[in-house]
């Protein structure tokens, strides 16, 4: 989800929130769940994702993102 004006956070980097993600799992957490969490935070943390994503302009362009992602080297 992208927020229209970014949200005030205490993040460590004293930046506001402007990306959210949300993960629906089915309870309890699952090794699976754990894995798409530790994957959905190294996309995060990947400028050019965040930049990728923001340039998307509908909701199919933004899955084609996630689905095309790899780590950086």
């Amino acid at each position: 989800m992208r927020v229209k004006s970014p949200i005030p956070f205490a993040a460590p980097d004293g930046k506001p929130v402007s990306d959210i993600l949300v993960l629906l799992v089915p309870g309890p957490a699952s090794e699976e769940h754990l894995r798409i969490l530790a994957d959905a935070t190294q996309m995060f943390s990947d400028h050019e994702f965040r930049e990728s994503l923001r340039s998307c302009q509908d909701a199919p362009e933004v899955k084609r993102q996630f689905d095309v992602w790899s780590p950086p080297p």
